[in-house]
């Protein structure tokens, strides 16, 4: 391929990565994370305030509000902030994927050659990671992306020539890092800057720049002058002491100790699933060219010091190291490229594609049997494979064959085509979340929208999105006389507290998918008709007679 062609691929898969986010992309419904932040944009909305997140009538002190915003925007280009669709909130993360890809793109070009910024495109807009968080409404994508080009800005600086040059892409750095503190929090843009930092005093010609390089106080100004106004304002509306106790005052920076378990270095892995195949290839990268150390060791850095870092927080959460994942992928490429010279392509990747295409047909094809036999996209998704692979054979027959990136970008086709044809299919995203939707509709019915509902000792953020209305949390009995609760919602763990805490005179289950639900009526019978309880929404099934 020529450095013309290459550039339009890449280019192609971001459009390929964007068609593929966009897949069931309307009907699929949200999971609680995702009702975090669309129900938090429409309550804003009515209450008018863009600085204070609300969530349940309650502020949501987790996140920065830019994701928020985004999502607003989307809203109101839709006309339709009011009520954000699930299509509107996950939009945002669309579009960044789709940005992510272009970056991991750009960033192998940059690092090592045209031929590895393909690859390493091609790997990222067909793993697991991409087309994931594609179909979330939550900010983990967008946040990705801001560090993403953080990090290609921080290459274009190291590689500059001209001072003036090395200037304007740091100062664009900084600006992308302070996006990402405005989008999820600072944690991964220091860490990503520290790995930087020291990859200027490890490699020897850049130890007189690292000044020039990182430009520290410019940095913290841009930094601060993006994030303070926000964080200003939120402490002047909650109060300092509200929100210095608040996941976002750092509740969640605490460090612990190390117990052993090497979490982000095992399961950081599972973001470019199903590439998993290359990574037996990445022992060849310690025999690089000279040449191509520098990039090497800043690309373990970029991977390994953000492992390190968040193995000391309290939670362990696979997904945090998705801003590595465009090092990742270019780790990959250097590895497949190192890896697969000539004479072993020739031989072994058709035994490649044919193991891969085997294993995607089959799951495709099982996949839909199993739940979706007279559904029309399995039998789209066969049938693209199968040309997918016969454009392989006739390609490879060819003088020369296929060289290793026509063969890396059939195998990504091959996995966007899996990707996207189960993505229609409800059980490979888990039929709860369509239980829920399901029952908010038989609950809508049954309780009218003046009527008080209280949950008692849960959360049910979905239920408060789909019914369009606030639903107060209660946990202890005072709680639901000052709610003056009529209609409280409760799992089955929290039933027999309930049952102590206040007279019940009825009740319907809801099967949310992993467990019951009960709708309890409580005071008195005075005022509530008994053929209520017999209505067909009503499932009159007995109350759990112990804890689970």
């Amino acid at each position: 391929m020529t450095r013309r062609e290459m550039a339009v691929w890449r280019w192609a898969l971001v459009i390929l990565t964007i068609l593929v986010g966009l897949a069931n992309m309307v009907d699929l419904p949200m999971e609680p994370h995702e009702t975090y932040v669309v129900r938090t944009v429409e309550e804003m909305h009515d209450r008018g305030d863009w600085v204070v997140p609300y969530l349940n009538d309650v502020p949501r002190l987790n996140k920065p509000p830019l994701n928020y915003w985004l999502t607003a925007l989307v809203g109101e280009l839709a006309n339709d902030l009011h009520r954000v669709a699930p299509w509107e909130g996950r939009l945002v993360s669309v579009l960044a994927g789709g940005g992510l890809v272009a970056v991991t793109g750009l960033l192998g070009v940059a690092l090592a050659s045209p031929q590895i910024g393909l690859m390493a495109a091609a790997i990222a807009a067909s793993s697991y990671g991409t087309f994931y968080y594609t179909h979330s409404a939550r900010p983990e994508m967008l946040y990705a992306f801001f560090c993403a080009v953080g990090l290609l800005w921080f290459v274009y600086a190291w590689r500059a020539e001209e001072p003036s040059m090395r200037w304007r892409w740091v100062l664009a750095m900084w600006l992308a890092f302070s996006l990402a503190c405005l989008t999820k929090g600072p944690q991964l843009p220091i860490m990503l800057i520290l790995a930087c930092a020291a990859f200027t005093r490890l490699h020897v010609p850049l130890r007189p720049h690292s000044l020039a390089l990182l430009r520290p106080l410019s940095g913290v100004l841009i930094l601060l002058a993006l994030n303070v106004p926000w964080w200003y304002a939120l402490g002047e509306r909650v109060g300092m002491a509200t929100l210095e106790n608040s996941q976002l005052g750092g509740a969640l920076l605490r460090p612990r100790l190390l117990d052993g378990n090497p979490y982000y270095f095992y399961r950081t892995w599972q973001l470019v699933l199903p590439w998993v195949g290359l990574l037996p290839a990445l022992i060849v990268l310690r025999r690089l060219e000279p040449h191509q150390r520098p990039a090497l060791t800043w690309l373990a850095l970029v991977v390994v010091l953000p492992a390190v870092a968040l193995s000391f927080g309290p939670q362990e959460r696979w997904y945090y190291m998705l801003p590595a994942l465009p090092a990742l992928c270019v780790l990959l490429a250097l590895a497949a490229d190192r890896f697969w010279h000539p004479h072993r392509l020739r031989r072994w990747m058709p035994a490649w594609l044919l193991s891969h295409g085997i294993l995607m047909l089959g799951l495709v094809g099982g996949i839909g049997l199993m739940y979706a036999p007279s559904a029309r996209w399995p039998l789209l998704g066969v049938t693209a494979i199968l040309a997918l692979a016969m454009l392989a054979w006739r390609q490879n027959r060819r003088p020369g064959g296929l060289s290793l990136p026509g063969w890396i970008l059939i195998t990504a086709a091959l996995f966007m085509t899996t990707t996207a044809s189960v993505a229609y299919i409800p059980q490979m995203w888990g039929m709860d979340r369509y239980a829920e939707r399901a029952e908010a509709v038989r609950l809508a019915r049954l309780v009218g929208p003046e009527e008080p509902l209280v949950s008692w000792r849960t959360d049910l953020t979905n239920l408060v999105y789909y019914l369009d209305r606030p639903i107060p949390r209660a946990e202890h009995a005072p709680d639901l006389h000052r709610l003056r609760a009529q209609w409280v919602l409760t799992p089955a763990r929290g039933v027999h507290s309930l049952l102590a805490a206040a007279p019940v005179i009825g009740h319907c289950a809801f099967n949310v998918g992993d467990e019951y639900l009960w709708l309890v009526r409580t005071g008195s019978v005075d005022g509530i008709d008994p053929s209520w309880f017999n209505a067909p929404d009503c499932d009159p099934r007995p109350l759990p007679e112990s804890v689970p």
